[in-house]
């Protein structure tokens, strides 16, 4: 395209126009008068255009068009007078005229090319970046991919930390209710470093050190949206950043909990002691319950207890041992496993639920069964949780920094992002071998 002075101010009378094609795209700009127009698409098919002045008529690069004037004269108006304007003529092209497919033997399209470019991105900023996608059924890998650049309305970082939200990537992993198949992704645990601040972004500068905890993956750099509901936060000095990539799953605990509406001295049973039963535990807890923790796993109770449960068990054939510290008056269900027969009961007065107990299921199922005559006998309560808010996220950032959320404990295992693929060979093969994991992209 190129700068057309006065262009409006000329033009010329077109009475008929022959059928003919371009390689390049055409504008006819109609000036005064009225006629008829039409055109020929790649695949052959004929639409007819009614012109008027005032009106812009774009004929697409290789399309046959031509004008046979009004219907019944073979002629368009006295004073039909249009100007034309080109498109971008690409290289190869013949010079601007009228040419014809009867003699050509081609039919032109234009084709979108899109070119890497680091125009826009702040100094040092490749071109392409690392990152971590589920390529097979139990398979992670890295993979190169085009780095993100600023833009409106988000902040642009480098990744410091991505915390692993150990169910839900195993799930995708391996093909659970939270699949979409493969290549796929995961990851909503997102410590950075702002390199840039969108146009409409407030509250930020470069240099912050942000948690995101929306869908940003496990990558180098990412470009994350921060809107007034988004949930991201600046980090406080207090709060050590490695730590703070496992606030999703924190985040989530403490969502679950205020759903529950865990009052002080109530009796609450976590079911599960993986990272977010972990937290749960201790945010019930901060409320003022008396909190159990069960697991299979023994060194997870010790973690438990150790974090401040009041008590801990592995349950017996019948759970009789946790009977005996109940009833609850609400139970967390962050296992998966199939033990909703235990928590409600096979059938009356069965259960471990107190009446107008509250069952809240958060692991990741696709289809609940339960004895719905135990559940009514009781009149059990069953609530469904799913993320967190911005509320969430910043109650989980004042308790960890205050000391009351306890994050070190639970981190286990902090990696440099190269040595994943031996991670995920381990959430796949032995996940109740890991609990809190965080991958060092620093």
């Amino acid at each position: 395209m190129a700068h057309h002075p006065g262009l409006l101010k000329r033009g010329f009378k077109v009475v008929t126009t022959e059928k003919h094609f371009h390689d390049h795209d055409e504008t006819w700009l109609i000036l005064s008068g009225n006629g008829t127009s039409y055109w020929i698409d790649h695949a052959g098919v004929r639409t007819d255009f009614e012109l008027a002045a005032g009106d812009v008529w774009m004929v697409p690069a290789g399309y046959e068009h031509g004008s046979d004037g009004l219907p019944g004269t073979g002629r368009n108006s006295e004073d039909f007078t249009i100007q034309v304007c080109y498109g971008t003529v690409p290289s190869g092209s013949h010079v601007p005229g009228h040419y014809y497919v009867e003699r050509e033997g081609y039919v032109p399209s234009l084709q979108l090319v899109r070119t890497p470019t680091d125009r826009y991105a702040p100094a040092g900023l490749p071109a392409t970046m690392k990152g971590i996608m589920f390529v097979e059924r139990g398979r992670a890998a890295l993979i190169d991919e085009a780095t993100p650049r600023n833009e409106p309305g988000r902040l642009l970082c480098q990744t410091l930390y991505t915390g692993l939200t150990n169910g839900t990537e195993r799930n995708t992993l391996m093909g659970g209710n939270y699949s979409r198949g493969w290549p796929g992704r995961a990851g909503y645990q997102n410590v950075g470093r702002v390199l840039a601040v969108g146009a409409g972004v407030t509250g930020f500068a470069a240099g912050d050190v942000i948690f995101h905890g929306d869908f940003q993956q496990h990558r180098q750099f990412f470009c994350g949206t921060a809107g007034p509901d988004d949930l991201v936060i600046k980090l406080p000095a207090r709060v050590e950043p490695s730590e703070a990539a496992l606030y999703g799953v924190a985040s989530v605990a403490v969502h679950d909990v205020r759903r529950a509406r865990v009052a002080l001295g109530e009796r609450v049973l976590v079911v599960g002691a993986g990272l977010i039963g972990q937290f749960t535990a201790q945010v019930a807890r901060a409320c003022g319950a008396v909190v159990t923790v069960c697991d299979l796993n023994q060194a997870r109770l010790d973690v438990a207890a150790g974090l401040g449960a009041h008590n801990v068990a592995v349950p017996d054939a019948n759970w009789d041992n946790l009977k005996a510290l109940g009833p609850f008056d609400c139970i967390f269900e962050d296992s998966g496993a199939p033990v909703l027969e235990r928590i409600v009961g096979p059938t009356w007065n069965q259960g471990i639920l107190r009446p107008q107990g509250r069952l809240v299921m958060i692991a990741g199922r696709t289809a609940v069964s339960y004895n719905f005559n135990a559940a009514q006998g009781h009149e059990i309560e069953v609530l469904h949780a799913s993320h967190f808010t911005l509320a969430d996220l910043r109650e989980t950032c004042r308790l960890h920094g205050e000391g009351i959320l306890q994050i070190a404990p639970l981190l286990r295992d902090r990696v440099p992002y190269t040595a994943m693929p031996a991670l995920y060979e381990r959430l796949r093969d032995t996940p109740d071998d890991l609990l809190g994991v965080v991958f060092d992209w620093s």
